[in-house]
């Protein structure tokens, strides 16, 4: 699996996957945004250092999924949406963790990642213990994963 950072240019590709039924359903935000909230919203995160949007890919293919990293002090906060034409196809877990290595080469600092999934969510919350999440805590409907980057980083 491939990654790229996310340019102005995909704003339509993530328009459509934000906006689809299922990811709205699974969304901790659950409505729909209209096409000018979302412009504001990405020129917003492209100039945002403390932010990592990265699409992935299948070499000659179009994009599979779309990976989000909030990056703070110690922890970044990490979400992902696929295509919803590659869903059920196996994906998610090669997005993920192709992302998760792009985001440590780019940032060094964060010790820890946290992913915060609905409760109902089953398949997201398989997918990130699946690529090294461990649970920690559930509140108001979201369950939260951590993944301990201390172990893994090289000194």
């Amino acid at each position: 699996m491939l990654t790229r950072l996310v340019t102005r240019d995909d704003a339509e590709y993530l328009f459509k996957w934000r906006n689809d039924p299922h990811t709205i359903a699974m969304s901790l935000n659950s409505m729909p945004v209209n096409w000018n909230e979302h412009i504001e919203w990405l020129q917003l995160a492209l100039n945002d250092k403390k932010k990592l949007l990265l699409l992935c890919y299948l070499e000659n293919s179009a994009p599979v999924g779309f990976v989000r990293f909030d990056v703070y002090h110690h922890y970044a906060e990490v979400s992902i949406n696929l295509n919803p034409c590659s869903r059920g196809k196996g994906l998610a877990k090669r997005c993920l963790t192709a992302a998760l290595e792009r985001f440590q080469r780019e940032f060094r600092k964060p010790t820890q990642i946290i992913a915060r999934i609905k409760i109902d969510n089953k398949a997201s919350q398989r997918l990130f213990t699946g690529t090294g999440f461990t649970y920690f805590k559930a509140q108001d409907n979201i369950t939260f994963y951590a993944l301990d980057l201390t172990s893994s980083q090289k000194t």
